[in-house]
């Protein structure tokens, strides 16, 4: 009897790569087709203007859009600190320049998302513990609340990990001691991240909500400080 061939697996490598993940607050209630579009065409657009300004090599980066928003895994020679400053700098004057330019109907509130870690790259795309998390930062309900509950234009929340190695000790715009400590509740991750908020644009006006988030917003208000409380006193 005839052997069935076994198919070779490919070979994967396991790299250590810094990575970031954005989405736009309320996207979907926007249900204009038209209006979805030009958000994500624009989100992809500041993003890769951001990447380049900040000194990222675009083409050395993987990304993969993500409806609302799209993920980026830095080249093998881009610093993690590149992530969080630079970049971070960038992106928010990207967002601040298209809502100043941008109807009522297309403003952008943007969540950014920061980690580093392992992970693997297919011909599917890339995989991975570290890519997971990244998405349960940006899943966060306390970076969801901060944004809502300031009507801001912009959101920052990097992993427990990285602050502690890399942002507690950063010297550059973004301080250290504006980071706030929040819990990370989502699916089975029950971790901590840190929270960064730009202070207001002077003369700029503050993004208005979408309907409800008001009512949100007092919710995980009373959700958010009970996490609080139980993050606290994990060791």
């Amino acid at each position: 009897m005839a052997q069935i061939p076994i198919p070779e697996t490919p070979s994967l490598r396991t790299l250590h790569r810094g990575m970031f993940a954005v989405d736009i607050a309320s996207f979907g209630s926007r249900r204009d087709p038209d209006v979805q579009r030009y958000l994500r065409s624009s989100i992809h657009r500041i993003v890769r203007d951001s990447c380049r300004a900040a000194g990222l090599d675009w083409d050395a980066c993987h990304h993969e859009d993500r409806g609302d928003g799209l993920f980026v895994i830095a080249g093998p020679d881009a610093g993690i600190d590149v992530l969080l400053q630079p970049l971070v700098v960038q992106l928010l004057a990207g967002v601040r320049r298209h809502n100043k330019l941008a109807g009522r109907e297309a403003q952008i509130q943007l969540r950014v998302a920061v980690h580093a870690g392992y992970l693997q790259l297919d011909e599917h795309g890339a995989t991975g513990v570290a890519l997971n998390h990244l998405f349960r930062l940006l899943a966060a309900a306390p970076l969801k609340y901060r944004l809502a509950e300031v009507s801001g234009d912009f959101a920052l929340i990097v992993s427990h990990h990285l602050f502690e190695e890399v942002v507690a000790y950063s010297v550059g715009v973004i301080e250290p001691s504006a980071f706030t400590c929040v819990p990370v509740m989502v699916k089975e991750t029950h971790d901590r991240g840190w929270v960064w908020l730009p202070p207001v644009a002077a003369g700029g006006a503050s993004v208005e909500p979408a309907a409800g988030t008001a009512q949100l917003a007092v919710l995980l208000a009373a959700v958010i400080s009970r996490l609080d409380e139980i993050v606290q006193h994990r060791p």
